[in-house]
């Protein structure tokens, strides 16, 4: 198959990475990967139906590579769509996942697995199972805070509640979520309990890497949230020994940002 020297990707994995997911490309050793990414990492923390806790790309394969290689990828640039978004503190909800809040979710009303959901109003309670109508978020936002950017994404200021309610009312439009996400918004859950804060922003790609030797959560191919698949009670459970075939692509480190670090 011809190399191509330019590929954009808009689509996601719905919280998988792992060699049985269909790549695209191949992509010119040297070539330009353009990518339309969701917003992280809440969004895809409060939509059951993911099997992780993030929402990644569609994996691209590259010309030339080979499993246990290494790539080198340099990022030219990162531009900031979204007009707001929130994030805080995080407690898991009992009853509504087997063994981790990230992987194994479950509706506590009717038990469906991983199950369709659907946006009702605004707050804590906006997440509801689309087979029962239960409200079914795995995780609630303990602390929290509703942010917004200025025009130029160089700072942003927290917002009081009456703005984040009114923000959560278009929540997608405002995260600006590509076509094929289908995260739930966090706008939609007003979290409020920081108002006035100012802080600078700095844009970097929290979850980037090349593809595990097995099929993982796209949030614990790494070492840390890794560990929580060790003997897991649900389909995505691993051994010790099984862990070190991951690739470490969940980074979060802000040096990972355009131009040199």
């Amino acid at each position: 198959m011809q190399a191509h020297k330019t590929i954009r990707v808009a689509t996601f994995t719905g919280g998988l990475v792992g060699p049985s997911l269909p790549m695209l490309g191949p992509l010119a050793d040297g070539g330009t990967l353009i990518a339309k990414t969701a917003p992280g990492c809440w969004g895809p923390m409060i939509t059951p139906s993911f099997r992780g806790g993030h929402e990644v790309t569609t994996p691209v394969a590259v010309e030339g590579a080979e499993p246990g290689d290494a790539l080198i990828i340099r990022i030219q640039r990162i531009r900031v769509t979204s007009l707001a978004t929130a994030s805080g503190t995080m407690s898991a909800v009992e009853g509504r996942y087997t063994g981790d809040p990230c992987v194994a979710r479950q509706c506590p009303n009717c038990g469906t697995k991983n199950p369709p959901t659907r946006v009702e109003g605004v707050g804590a309670g906006a997440i509801h199972c689309a087979v029962c109508g239960a409200e079914v978020s795995p995780f609630r936002v303990s602390n929290g805070y509703t942010i917004v950017f200025d025009h130029e994404r160089q700072v942003a200021v927290t917002v009081e509640l009456a703005v984040a309610e009114k923000l959560a009312k278009k929540a997608a439009k405002v995260m600006a979520l590509p076509k094929e996400s289908c995260q739930n918004p966090v706008l939609a859950l007003a979290p409020a309990d920081i108002p006035g804060l100012v802080t600078r922003m700095r844009p970097f790609l929290g979850n980037i890497g090349t593809t595990p030797a097995m099929d993982m959560p796209d949030s614990h191919n790494a070492g840390d949230f890794g560990q929580f698949l060790i003997g897991a009670p649900h389909e995505y459970g691993i051994t010790k020994e099984q862990l070190e075939g991951r690739t470490d692509g969940h980074m979060d480190i802000d040096s990972v940002r355009e131009g040199p670090s």
